[in-house]
């Protein structure tokens, strides 16, 4: 049909106007024929349906009263007085659609009866579609009525067209007459049309139609044709005649006079085309027309009349363009394209305003969206040798609608809403389409950004989701769009230049997106989890952006400092102003500096193989630390208990660690690298917090006095943990060189930090214990001894191994060691020393495990002696050892027996 309809249009463009345009046009007209077909056969199912399904609601009225009826008869029999039950009424269905109501009226003649209301059954309105209601217009106009006097009219129109086409061919008749002529025949018919408005309505309003369109006809052709009316007076005379056709319209309610006469209007110079282009005076009259479809608009809301304006106005509009525009027009061209927009903005706030009480604020989608799209679209193609012209067109366009929808709103009423969003989402689209035009990626994305959260704000307090939702993925979009312009330059000034600011407007859009939605998080359901979403987002833009601006303008050495003062610095102001808005969420963004401690310690570590306060360390580091304690400080009553109690543990940690390596840093470079001075503070440091927090934590205060079991057992526990680690190792793989002084057993860096180390540790078992009444690590008492005498023990033999290294000359290897006769000696001399100690110890305190643990050890050393030793007897070593050994345990038996419990059980065996 649609094909069919084309060709049949392309045909009478052909043979009516024998023009490229006009060929343009019957194409045109012939799709929307079809169109106007295919929906026309949708509408008449739809009734039909509606039809199918109202039948039984009828019947069911209509049973249920008749049943009510006869009950109400058979009451009334036993009465005395009776009387006639008024049968039902029913309105007949109107041929409309949008609105049908049946209305059962059941009343009774008793005034003691309670009144029943009326019963009525609506069907909702539907929204018109625009163009089938002119297709309904059309089809109305040919089928209802006076037919033959429609016809007749439109004939009339057609001939007077083509008989000024064939007297200019032929001259046969002076021009002047013939326009007097024909102006006096559309006179006539108005006056007759008028004085038969309230005879015979119908067929008078066609005959003012006609005159009215023969009128315009007339004026417009000798101005242009035949220049006999100069332009000013055609000018009058046709803003007269405008007036005077919306007069008409609006003094007989006639809406078919308005149509004709406007239509009339518009094709009058298409019909008396000579191709000669003027676009001005076309443009100056079509201008004229559209006056008085807005002088109508003012008066009545009739939606036919505004939608042929418009169709007219710009399809004309785009076909004079497409043929016959040139960049030179621009400046008689533009203005009609803005007083054209202007035209229908205005006429479509009227209609929505205009409308009865019960439709108030029903608006017209085709004026309302379809023209700023269309002027944009044209406004695109005039503006395009102008680098910025469609951005400043967007924007103005934007700012317009938004300027509208604000006056509407304060203005109107609640019937207005679906006008005001409408103005406002176009004003939104235009604003969001002025950005990219005008502006590099980077500021687009921010632009974006800004606008996405506006819309969010707006969302939430007009509680729409669905623009809610589309506010947050235009703040991804933006996001992407941003990083889609990352290779653009950055800028030479740190700061203020485009790609640091611009990540930080995408983070502040944001973060007043999450706060806005934190604030209703107990209102709508899902805003919890977008606020969160959003403050994410908001977090990676601002972090991200600064370390980006980090990376570009500071020296790679200096970095890291910045880096951890900038994450210091703005958990600070999250917490800080978190605290002002009432908005937990953000006070917990410093909670992310730990990590970033953690993390910039081992890569300082790792890079510059130096001390932390290197490269502006030693101002960083301290702020750092300073920022921390006093947010955990302010923070103390968090609920979350656990969380702050790893954020203690870590900065405690942290603390201990970057003071240890600097310390260790300074005592190496110091010495220039001898021997064992840089290791030594990594036990004497630590070693001092555990003295000093074991010997002093019951008069400090906070953190400690708060949270003493963090900071003096689990803050403590990995401390301790690692230097006895640290003891083990170091005892079995250092010789602890000393350099440049001699070495001295026990008087040297080495021995003297690690007494202070077990001395420390003791202490600290000793203060756990009382403090708490537990043993570290859940060991019993005996098992905590026992590891520390183990300890003390291995440090011993260690001290022994390094003293037959100096002075002895043995090598600090394990193979030299084993070979050694003085290294095997002083140890099989030295273990059965330890084991004589122990075992008078536990002779005299009577503690038999203590004793034979130290028996144990002289098992060992006699095993040791015969498997080993044994060998090689013919050295002066070996036979120290053996005499050594067998003299000291004869004095084990005599001043350290077995205890007597011990000695007491072995004579009952």
């Amino acid at each position: 049909m649609t094909f069919v309809n084309l060709i049949i249009g392309v045909i009478l463009g052909v043979m009516l106007f024998e023009s490229r345009s006009h060929f343009l046009l019957g194409a045109i007209t012939g799709g929307l024929i079809a169109f106007l077909i295919s929906k026309l056969v949708r509408l008449e199912k739809k009734i039909a349906s509606l039809e199918k399904n109202i039948q039984p609601a009828l019947k069911t009225v209509q049973k249920s009263h008749i049943v009510a009826e006869e009950q109400k008869v058979e009451e009334e029999e036993l009465e005395a007085t009776r009387y006639e039950p008024a049968k039902p009424v029913l309105e007949p269905v109107s041929g409309k659609i949008d609105e049908l109501a049946i209305t059962i009226p059941v009343t009774h003649s008793e005034p003691s009866e309670p009144e029943v209301e009326p019963l009525s059954i609506f069907v909702a309105p539907n929204r018109k579609d625009p163009l089938l209601e002119l297709w309904n217009i059309v089809l109305s106009y040919f089928t209802g009525g006076n037919v033959v006097v429609r016809v007749g009219i439109i004939v009339l129109f057609f001939g007077v067209a083509f008989l000024l086409k064939y007297t200019i061919e032929r001259n046969l008749i002076p021009i002047e007459f013939r326009l007097v002529s024909i102006c006096i025949g559309a006179i006539a018919l108005l006056v007759f049309g008028w004085r038969l408005r309230l005879k015979m309505p119908e067929y008078a309003l066609i005959l003012q139609g006609g005159g009215v369109g023969i009128l315009y006809l007339t004026i417009f052709a000798a101005m242009k044709l035949y220049q006999l009316v100069p332009f000013g007076v055609a000018l009058a005379l046709l803003v007269g005649l405008s007036v005077f056709s919306a007069a008409l319209a609006i003094i007989q309610n006639a809406r078919s006079l308005a149509v004709i006469g406007i239509s009339g209007g518009f094709l009058a110079p298409i019909l008396t085309s000579t191709g000669s282009g003027n676009h001005v005076m076309l443009f100056t009259y079509y201008a004229l027309l559209n006056g008085g479809i807005l002088l109508t608009a003012r008066y009545k809301s009739w939606r036919e009349l505004n939608l042929i304006g418009f169709i007219f106005t710009f399809g004309i509009g785009l076909i004079w363009g497409s043929n016959n525009y040139q960049a030179d027009m621009f400046a008689s061209t533009e203005p009609f394209l803005i007083l054209f927009f202007i035209f229908y903005v205005i006429i479509g706030l009227l209609f929505a305003s205009n409308q009865p009480l019960q439709h108030k604020g029903y608006i017209d989608c085709t004026l309302i969206f379809g023209t700023p799209l269309v002027c944009f679209a044209l406004q695109a193609v005039l503006v395009k040798p102008y680098e910025y012209g469609l951005a400043w067109s967007a924007l103005v366009m934007g700012a317009l609608y938004a300027a509208l929808a604000w006056q509407v709103f304060k203005k109107g009423s609640d019937a207005m809403r679906t006008l005001v969003e409408s103005f406002l989402a176009m004003g939104v689209v235009f604003g969001t389409v002025a950005i990219p035009l005008a502006l590099d990626g980077r500021w687009t994305s921010a632009a974006w950004a800004l606008e996405g959260s506006a819309i969010v704000w707006i969302a939430i307090k007009r509680q729409r989701g669905m623009a809610r939702v589309f506010g947050l993925l235009l703040q991804v979009l933006a996001g992407f769009a941003f990083l889609s312009a990352i290779k653009e330059p950055s800028g030479i000034i740190a700061v203020i230049n485009g790609y640091f600011l611009g990540c930080m407007l995408i983070s502040l859009a944001g973060f007043f997106s999450s706060y806005r939605l934190y604030l209703q998080r107990e209102k709508i359901e899902t805003a919890n989890v977008e606020s969160l979403l959003a403050m994410g987002w908001a977090l990676l833009w601002w972090f991200g952006g600064g370390i980006h601006e980090i990376d570009a303008f500071v020296h790679t050495n200096y970095r890291l400092a910045y880096i951890i003062s900038f994450f210091s610095i703005s958990g600070l102001i999250g917490f800080v102003v978190g605290e002002k808005l009432y908005w937990g969420r953000l006070k917990h963004v410093y909670k992310i500096i730990l990590p970033i401690l953690i993390l910039g310690g081992g890569y300082s570590l790792i890079n510059f193989n130096s001390r932390p306060s290197v490269y502006g360390g030693y101002a960083a580091w301290p702020l750092v630390f300073i920022i921390q304690y006093w947010l955990l400080y302010k923070d103390d009553e968090s609920p979350f208990t656990n969380l702050m109690k790893y954020l203690h543990l870590g900065t405690f940690l942290s603390l201990i660690t970057l003071i240890t390596w600097e310390i260790a840093w300074w005592s190496d470079h110091m010495v220039r690298g001898g021997g064992i001075w840089g290791l030594v503070p990594w036990g004497v440091m630590p070693a001092i917090f555990v003295m000093f927090l074991s010997k002093w934590h019951c008069s400090l205060s906070w953190p400690v006095s708060v949270h003493k079991k963090t900071y003096l057992y689990s803050g403590l526990v990995p401390v301790v943990t690692c230097l006895w680690l640290g003891t083990i190792f170091i005892n079995l793989l250092s010789k602890g060189d000393p350099w440049p002084i001699s070495y001295a057993p026990l008087l040297n860096p080495l021995d003297l930090s690690q007494a202070f180390v077990l001395i420390a540790i003791f202490f600290w078992a000793l203060a756990v214990h009382k403090e708490f009444s537990i043993y570290p690590f859940n060991l019993s008492r005996i098992h905590l001894f026992a590891t520390m005498g183990a300890t003390v023990f291995l440090w011993l033999n260690a001290i022994l191994i390094r003293t037959l290294h100096y002075w002895g000359g043995v090598s600090f290897n394990l193979q030299s060691m084993v070979t050694s006769d003085l290294v095997q000696t002083s140890l099989s001399i030295f273990w059965t020393l330890s084991a004589f100690a122990v075992m008078l110890w536990g002779k005299r305190k009577s503690v038999r495990n203590v004793w034979i643990g130290g028996a144990g050890l002289i098992g060992i050393v006699v095993i040791k002696l015969f498997l080993f030793d044994l060998s090689n007897t013919g050295t002066v070593e070996r036979i120290v050892s053996f005499m050594g050994v067998g003299g000291i345990c004869l004095l084990i038996g005599y001043l350290a027996p077995m205890p007597p419990r011990i000695q007491e059980a072995a004579e009952a065996e």
